[in-house]
């Protein structure tokens, strides 16, 4: 072999590692690069498992994070809707003429409205203009009785003939609102109490015990033959009271406050001092955020043909009493016929004029305690009060309920009395009514109507 043989012999191998060289590089390369691949992927999968493998406490904590934000979520959502459906309802309440709910609507701005010191309770929820239209219908209902007046001139008052009546008979007739049947039943089981005869028969039964009724299932719970009264329960649906029916209108008298113009009484003091065995409310007066002292009388206040009052010029009002011949008259205030009066007040609105009632649903009063006055064909003086605000016992009732309640027992005028925490009626040293005062026994008032004890003084 020369040296061109062994020259181009080297090279040959020369170029052989050369290419050798590159072919391992070239497998180095890519092992490196799998190597990376696989080292990448154990450090990603390290990596999740190092944070599987945290600490409890911060895994658990970014849980309660991730909970409050769905929570926080789920709560506004909720907040959202709560105040949706309250707008929604709010509206409807407000402005909807559904007749249930206008109904409801109405009674509730008129109780309110018809206090003196709870009429925020509608003021804060009820827009002026709402308000303003429901109470239209009250001023609508009092304009129509502008010029109503009351009259006996078709009414003929008898006496019935009791020559040939026995004595139990003539009871019966007298106190013909009494349900016999349970009357007789109870008396023939308790012969003492008319041993003497009907005209001493004292039954005081308050907490209605006895089973004695009326003739229209009411429970009697007082007849006092001597005073010329019973005192009948009154129980509707939303309401209970007591109504007092005397039979000598002669008994039935007005009676002021000793501090009229400064302070009022309560109800027992005007019985006590005017020997009355029964008292109920009458007038209403001045009564600024409710703690009125009952002295400013609103309205005339006539005893014996002179008024002591403040007349009220309000067509709307009515001047009422009994005259002189003991029947009960309803018109317009004039200070000519003041002196025809044996007592007489004004208030509104009448209920039952000339056998005829003439309010009708709210009469835009709402719901409330009530008194009212009235009088039979017969001469019989009816005296309602009803006890209202109180949940779960008494709310208390409408005008017209007063005078469906007074129609029952045939009553021929009728008018409405001041209400409210004022309503109360006292018997014979006791509260027989349930007021709403904070007292319990009424308020401090101007003026009451009495029954005087049989065989009294003025």
């Amino acid at each position: 072999m020369n040296d061109n043989d062994l020259q181009k012999y080297l090279d040959d191998i020369e170029e052989l590692a050369k290419n050798a060289k590159k072919q391992a590089n070239a497998v180095s390369s890519t092992n490196t690069k799998t190597a990376d691949t696989k080292s990448s992927v154990r450090e990603t999968g390290g990596t999740k498992l190092l944070e599987e493998k945290k600490d409890p406490k911060e895994a658990k904590s970014a849980k309660d994070k991730k909970k409050k934000k769905r929570s926080k979520k789920k709560l506004l959502i909720g907040i959202a809707i709560t105040v949706v459906i309250l707008v929604a309802a709010y509206l409807t309440i407000v402005f909807s003429n559904i007749p249930f709910i206008k109904k409801w609507r109405s009674i509730y701005i008129e109780t309110a409205m018809t206090t003196n010191s709870h009429q925020w309770l509608a003021t804060m929820f009820f827009p002026q203009s709402v308000i303003d239209e429901v109470m239209a219908e009250r001023v609508e209902g009092l304009e129509a009785q502008v010029g109503l007046e009351s009259s006996w001139d078709y009414v003929e008052i008898t006496t019935e003939d009791t020559t040939q009546m026995s004595e139990e008979d003539i009871f019966f007739s007298i106190y013909y609102e009494l349900d016999t049947d349970s009357v007789r039943s109870y008396l023939s089981e308790h012969p003492s109490l008319i041993i003497d005869g009907y005209d001493g028969l004292l039954i005081e039964d308050l907490d209605g015990e006895l089973g004695l009724k009326s003739i229209h299932g009411d429970d009697v719970l007082v007849i006092n033959v001597p005073n010329d009264l019973i005192i009948i329960g009154i129980d509707g649906d939303s309401y209970k009271g007591k109504l007092a029916i005397v039979k000598d209108a002669s008994l039935v008298d007005l009676g002021k406050s000793s501090s009229l113009g400064s302070y009022g009484q309560e109800i027992d003091t005007f019985c006590e001092k005017n020997d009355a065995i029964l008292g109920i409310n009458a007038s209403g007066f001045t009564d600024v955020d409710g703690v009125g002292t009952g002295g400013d009388i609103k309205g005339s206040l006539v005893i014996d043909g002179v008024d002591y009052g403040h007349p009220v010029y309000d067509k709307t009002w009515k001047l009422f009493g009994l005259k002189y011949d003991n029947l009960m008259y309803i018109a317009d205030y004039s200070s000519d016929d003041v002196s025809s009066y044996r007592w007489a007040m004004e208030f509104f609105p009448v209920l039952i004029l000339n056998g005829e009632c003439v309010v009708d649903g709210t009469f835009g009063m709402g719901i409330q305690p009530r008194s009212a006055i009235g009088q039979t064909k017969s001469g019989d003086i009816l005296l309602l009060v009803i006890d209202g605000r109180q949940v779960g016992y008494s709310l208390g009732c409408t005008v017209a309920d007063c005078a469906d309640i007074l129609m029952e027992y045939e009553c021929y005028q009728a008018m409405n009395l001041d209400g409210g925490s004022s309503s109360v009626m006292y018997y014979d040293g006791q509260f027989i009514t349930s007021s709403c005062s904070v007292s319990g026994r009424g308020r401090y008032m101007p003026d009451a109507i009495l029954v005087k004890r049989t065989g009294s003084s003025d």
